[in-house]
């Protein structure tokens, strides 16, 4: 993603949080805008507006604007899912707050800016040492290459991370592969996090053996190494191990080296199965309809249902509910890929884990 991308979400998930909300709905109107209604009855909606601005509202005074010279600049902004997320993570943060405005927008340098009316602002640009620069009420930090090509993040409140060459190199071959923009990620998450700190540094480097190691101001050490059976092991100087690996039925095994061991895999049927070593058991299942059921320890505690409309209803026993439009669930297969991987989306937002 590029820097417009980057900022216009950085503010968002700098505050998200899931709420426990009941019954909820997703849906378009018929002039193609996005909706959502809860049973507590919040209202919202992403539309466009007369000049090209894409605009969250909603009944409690919360309005967020994306200028239209921001919007277009915004890299993935045409793909079916975008703006679906982008609504869900604006109802998330503003569910619970009244009256906020904000404002996204380009300026005549080209620069990209944040401001909302509670006197925070953002802006994110390269400088003239082509180093790539965020500041925001008296806060600025910066992330470019030394002469080893090392990348370094520093901030004016004396803190200090390096990345090493060779570990952005893993870095990569990894997640990150492909992701020319991988700078604008690291400087965000830096700021908000270590931003926090004072005079604060750490190093993330790979030793002779092409082990990654990682080590802070703090005192805090970290080895994560991988074997050729694609095995991991994690320790660090505190005790605390972690080690990942496949058996013969390609179940993934992961023990913390303090007597926890889970195992995760599939069965003959294809359902996904989770297991503890303390007889705990977790599954995701498929019946005969196509629907889904989570249960824990053979209690059925969720299901993902298709109903005779052709939307999708998911339920559990907590009492939360959710009802997704046929064009809000294409949506969501297009964004997540299947239906079993919305489930754990909505099983992760609902049960906190799994």
């Amino acid at each position: 993603m590029r820097k417009f991308t980057l900022l216009l979400f950085f503010v968002v998930l700098w505050s998200f949080s899931y709420a426990q909300m009941g019954r909820e709905q997703y849906f378009v109107d018929i002039h193609g805008d996005l909706r959502y209604e809860s049973q507590d009855r919040f209202q919202a909606s992403l539309s466009t507006n007369i000049f090209g601005d894409k605009v969250y509202k909603d009944n409690r005074g919360n309005e967020v604007k994306y200028s239209k010279a921001m919007w277009e600049k915004v890299s993935g902004k045409d793909r079916p899912y975008f703006e679906d997320f982008l609504f869900s993570e604006l109802i998330h943060k503003y569910r619970d707050q009244r009256n906020v405005h904000e404002v996204y927008e380009i300026d005549i340098f080209g620069d990209a800016r944040y401001r909302n009316n509670q006197g925070r602002s953002m802006t994110l640009r390269r400088n003239i040492m082509v180093e790539l620069e965020y500041s925001g009420n008296k806060f600025r930090a910066t992330l470019g290459k030394d002469v080893f090509e090392n990348v370094i993040y520093k901030d004016n409140r004396g803190n200090k991370v390096t990345y090493s060459k060779e570990f952005l190199g893993k870095l990569r071959k990894g997640r990150h592969r492909g992701d020319r923009n991988i700078e604008e990620f690291l400087l965000l998450g830096l700021a908000k996090d270590v931003g926090k700190k004072r005079n604060y540094t750490e190093e993330y480097t790979v030793d002779i053996f092409g082990n990654v190691e990682y080590k802070n101001s703090e005192g805090r050490r970290v080895s994560i190494k991988k074997d050729m059976f694609d095995s991991f092991e994690y320790k660090d100087n505190q005790g605390v191990s972690l080690s990942i690996r496949k058996d013969i039925f390609d179940h993934v095994q992961v023990n913390d080296g303090r007597g926890n061991k889970v195992d995760v895999g599939r069965d003959i049927f294809g359902d996904l199965q989770v297991k503890d070593n303390k007889g705990n058991k977790w599954s995701v299942e498929r019946d005969i309809f196509g629907d889904l059921k989570f249960r824990h320890n053979y209690k059925e505690c969720a299901t993902l249902k298709k109903n005779i409309f052709d939307e999708r209803e998911y339920s559990d026993n907590k009492g939360n509910k959710v009802k997704y439009s046929k064009e809000s669930w294409d949506k969501m297969i297009k964004r997540y890929g299947d239906d079993e991987k919305v489930f754990s989306m909505l099983l992760k937002k609902f049960f906190g884990s799994f």
